[in-house]
């Protein structure tokens, strides 16, 4: 089972804070994250990894830059952390609340989005 744990040093992670997933020798970037008030947003279109191939997740928050080593999985990476190994994507959800979807351009925060009382839930119809 792979942890939902902090990142070691990132406390949290605010807007203008950036997640990257590259080649370990980071000359190659699959995927850039900016997030923003309303969650995660795509810095530049994604690239296709190879499900077990090395990669680093590289986040920055202010001007400190973190570095973990991971490997690539299928729609998600797998960290290797002092606590054992860890899913980046339960990780944003479950510590930080940003959620990473693959089906557009921003990934919603539950968060940060706001809600109108009374107003329907998306894809939800009221009856007449």
């Amino acid at each position: 089972m792979l942890l939902a744990v902090p990142l070691p040093g990132v406390p949290r992670l605010g807007a203008g804070s950036e997640i990257r997933v590259a080649t370990p020798d980071l000359r190659v970037v699959y995927l850039a994250l900016r997030v923003t008030d309303r969650g995660l947003a795509v810095i530049r279109p994604p690239r296709a990894f190879v499900p077990g191939q090395p990669v680093a997740v590289l986040v920055r928050v202010g001007r400190r830059v973190f570095v973990f080593p991971g490997r690539a999985a299928r729609g998600d990476v797998v960290l290797f952390l002092p606590q054992g190994r860890a899913s980046l994507k339960r990780i944003l959800a479950e510590v930080y609340r940003l959620y990473w979807r693959e089906d557009g351009p921003v990934f919603r925060s539950r968060e940060r989005r706001r809600e109108v009382p009374g107003a329907p839930r998306p894809g939800h119809r009221r009856r007449p």
